[in-house]
């Protein structure tokens, strides 16, 4: 979580009129009933900045609650001004949410160059698109209309140029392809705020739960759209005279990497496909590679990867968190911000994870937390009551005033129907120093709560202000290109790792490596530590 992740932000809030029986059965009370089929997103009034870390705890809510909203009237459609007005209104926010832009400038280029070498070849080598290698440890990268982002954290997973390209490619198709556009022109179908939503702040997150709670018909969409980016980027590479199976292998090590994460996360496996917000890796690495079969039997292709000139610009990139600026989590279960100076506990089974603009927690029972800071002028428990309800569309009120460790809070509760069963809805908001405020989002299934509440309040009870001087703050982690030695196994440099888990499956899979025998002498490796 970065220590500005509380800079402004807008979330939107779903008015609409369709339906009413349908979305009360739900629970769901922010809905403007005004005896027209119109839907039309609101930006809060006051305490925009506080919303602005709520987003990924809200998104899916907000899908939720605006997904039956079956138009009848024709497609919205978006003029190119128009998205590029998307892209360029959205650009200093994704910014924000991702940490800013990475302080080497040679990456910068070098990413840059590449994404050039593409556009030169592709439909539209005119277009401007401004190309963003953001600060984030997180694996993603995605597009707005003229922008295409990735993060540092992808730079790490990749194993050559091509690959990178393979992305940058896949990033390219949906800014030629115009999905941002074709998105909103389906709103008619699955709700315009839900696809606003989606489109704006990135599904691969913000989605997730959306997924689970049933929104299969953009899910579905959206799994269409990354197939058709995937053949685009395919043939981009081939045309830059790039290897085009590369980017299969990207998606294959994504793949595998998802996997170890799951497994570590105590997810047995993969979600199923149809619940999934993007492809099937599995399916995406069989599409890629035989479209790069394809295009291989149509003529010569190249087979440059680039890999030397890419380990040597990966070299000493920043890996994962800086504990100092973004925080650290300890133990699993607790989360420390130096810079922020403050400090929580988890319950014991809630597994967290630190990501640019929040504290995410999930249980292996289905339990999930959020926790997030922002700037308001109201009372904690005004907040809940106006802000976070009408945000949610579930009331919170009246919400009830607490305090944890000497300062003022409040919590306020509800249960909401959703397709998954009932679930209970808890948001606690401590006022901290001056307008700052911190918020704890919980979601819980309903038959869970009572005996999970004592370990929530506890972990709400645990937030605490800390001297950093005090705190043992793990060193930053780095990628250190090494040169494999005649004596050298998958095993032995991989104990040379600082990855707190599966040290053995992570080195192999961070290499691109089919298996621990997959090595030779005075091949390049990458070691994180």
């Amino acid at each position: 979580m970065a220590a500005g992740a509380h800079s402004p932000r807008r979330l939107c809030v779903i008015r609409g009129s369709r339906e009413k029986e349908a979305f009360a059965s739900r629970g769901i009370s922010a809905i403007e009933w005004r005896g027209s089929m119109s839907i039309r997103v609101v930006w809060p009034r006051q305490s925009a900045a506080f919303w602005r870390q709520l987003r990924k705890a809200l998104v899916a809510t907000v899908a939720l609650s605006v997904a039956s909203c079956a138009s009848t009237g024709g497609p919205l459609g978006l003029s190119r001004e128009q998205e590029k007005a998307i892209g360029e209104q959205q650009h200093p926010a994704i910014l924000a949410e991702f940490g800013g832009e990475i302080e080497d400038a040679a990456l910068k280029a070098y990413v840059d160059g590449v994404a050039r070498r593409l556009i030169a070849v592709g439909d539209q080598p005119n277009e401007p698109i401004v190309v963003t290698t953001l600060d984030s440890p997180v694996v993603n990268a995605f597009a707005l209309p003229g922008h295409v982002y990735i993060t540092r954290g992808l730079l790490s997973l990749a194993n050559s140029e091509a690959e990178l390209a393979g992305v940058l490619g896949h990033e390219l198709g949906h800014v030629y392809a115009r999905h941002t556009a074709e998105r909103v022109s389906r709103s008619n179908m699955t709700g315009i705020g839900a696809v606003l939503v989606g489109i704006l702040t990135g599904s691969q997150e913000g989605m997730q739960l959306a997924g689970q709670l049933g929104q299969l018909y953009l899910l579905k969409y959206s799994r269409g759209q990354e197939y058709e980016s995937d053949l685009i980027g395919v043939r981009l590479l081939a045309k830059g005279n790039y290897d085009p199976t590369a980017q299969a292998d990207f998606l294959n090590t994504l793949g595998r990497w998802t996997d170890i994460e799951m497994k570590a996360a105590g997810v047995n496996s993969r979600p199923p496909e149809f619940l999934s917000t993007h492809p099937n890796s599995a399916d995406r690495v069989r599409r890629a590679a035989a479209e790069a079969n394809a295009i291989a039997q149509a003529g010569a292709v190249s087979s440059d990867r680039s890999r030397a000139k890419y380990m040597e610009m990966i070299d000493g990139l920043l890996y994962g968190d800086d504990p100092v600026k973004q925080g650290f989590i300890r133990n699993g279960s607790e989360f420390i911000h130096p810079g922020m100076k403050l400090a929580f506990n988890a319950p014991k089974d809630v597994k967290l994870t630190n990501t640019t603009s929040a504290v995410v927690g999930r249980s292996q029972s289905g339990a999930q937390m959020q926790f997030t800071g922002g700037a308001s002028q109201q009372t904690p428990a005004q907040i809940i009551e106006n802000d976070i309800s009408k945000s949610l569309g579930v009331s919170l009120a009246p919400a009830r005033n607490i305090t944890v460790n000497g300062r003022q809070g409040a919590v306020g509760a509800a249960r909401a129907n959703t397709q998954s069963g009932p679930v209970d809805v808890q948001a606690f908001v401590i006022r901290w120093e001056g307008t700052t405020n911190y918020i704890f989002l919980w979601l819980t299934p309903a038959n869970l709560t009572a005996s999970m509440q004592k370990g929530i309040n506890d972990s709400v009870a645990s937030l605490r202000a800390i001297e950093p001087k005090s705190v043992s703050i793990p060193p930053v982690q780095r990628i250190n290109v090494v040169s494999v030695g005649t004596r050298d196994t998958a095993a032995t440099l991989a104990a040379k790792t600082s990855f707190e888990n599966a040290k053995d499956d992570r080195f192999v899979v961070i290499n691109g490596l089919l298996g621990p025998t997959d090595l030779r002498a005075g091949q390049s490796v990458k070691l994180v530590q």
